[in-house]
């Protein structure tokens, strides 16, 4: 099989336990790149939280894509927006009342990666944690703090793992006309309908003439489980979900001994 595009989720799938990129997991990038093979960061995470790493493995250009927020955003690594979907203000106005009426720690993203909560006593840790590494701050504001016009790319429920676990299927149930999905410990995200990362990379895909069976997906968690499905070659992380395995051609070595690295070597043949 003749590979055109790499996704590779960020977390727990290209970096290891240190938030590091490992030498293998470069070199074999770096080779994928010289080959004319696209390497497409497809993260939760917004621009702010992905640049570093994309820079590090020296993907650069207008013609090099990073797709962000989960799939509400794909964009070139020069800045400019290739596709965008958002949840409306009305959502996030109503979704600020339903936090607060449940008791429940949130933040939220704009589509320029800023992180906003209205949670101003007993911050939970996981969304400063999301803060932290957007290296941006949080932003405490009200929603009629901000303009009507104010829209979000994804609102995140933030929590210890067992409050999330309890309380997922209710959310679930709440939002039924949304992505509603685990990205991690302590995050449960909501997205517009039908954004995720299988949909974002099949649309990248058909924007760049690129064949679904020339494409490898690289993941960890059920957020990775949609274009892990849709890509030609899906590989789950060693420390994946279950549900990830399941969805995968195959399984890789984890994240902290080269998973990356060794699947591209696998499958390139390099």
């Amino acid at each position: 099989m003749s590979y055109k595009l790499i996704a590779i989720d960020i977390d727990d799938t290209l970096l290891d336990s240190r938030k590091t990129i490992s030498t293998k997991n470069k070199l074999t990038i770096a080779q994928a790149l010289q080959n004319n093979i696209k390497i497409v960061l497809c993260s939760g995470r917004p621009h702010k939280a992905m640049i570093k790493y994309a820079e590090e493995l020296g993907i650069k250009g207008s013609e090099q894509y990073m797709i962000t927020n989960g799939g509400a955003i794909i964009e070139n690594m020069h800045g400019d927006f290739v596709m965008q979907k958002t949840l409306s203000n009305e959502f996030y106005r109503n979704f600020v009342a339903f936090t607060e009426t449940n008791d429940l720690s949130y933040c939220v993203f704009d589509v320029h990666g800023n992180v906003y909560t209205s949670n101003n006593y007993n911050i939970d840790a996981y969304t400063i944690a999301m803060a932290f590494e957007n290296n941006d701050g949080l932003l405490i504001r009200r929603p009629e703090d901000l303009p009507v016009s104010f829209e979000i790319t994804k609102a995140v429920i933030n929590g210890q793992e067992q409050k999330l676990d309890e309380i997922t299927n209710f959310i679930k149930e709440s939002f039924t006309d949304y992505f509603v999905v685990r990205t991690g410990v302590g995050y449960l995200e909501i997205f517009p309908n039908r954004v995720n990362k299988g949909n974002a990379v099949a649309f990248l895909s058909n924007k760049l003439g690129i064949d679904l069976q020339e494409v490898i997906a690289i993941g960890d968690r059920d957020n990775d489980i949609p274009m892990l499905k849709i890509a030609g070659t899906g590989v789950a992380m060693a420390n994946a979900t279950s549900g990830s395995k399941a969805a995968s051609d195959y399984v890789t070595t984890d994240n902290n001994h080269d998973g990356v690295g060794n699947a591209i070597e696998k499958l390139l043949q390099i």
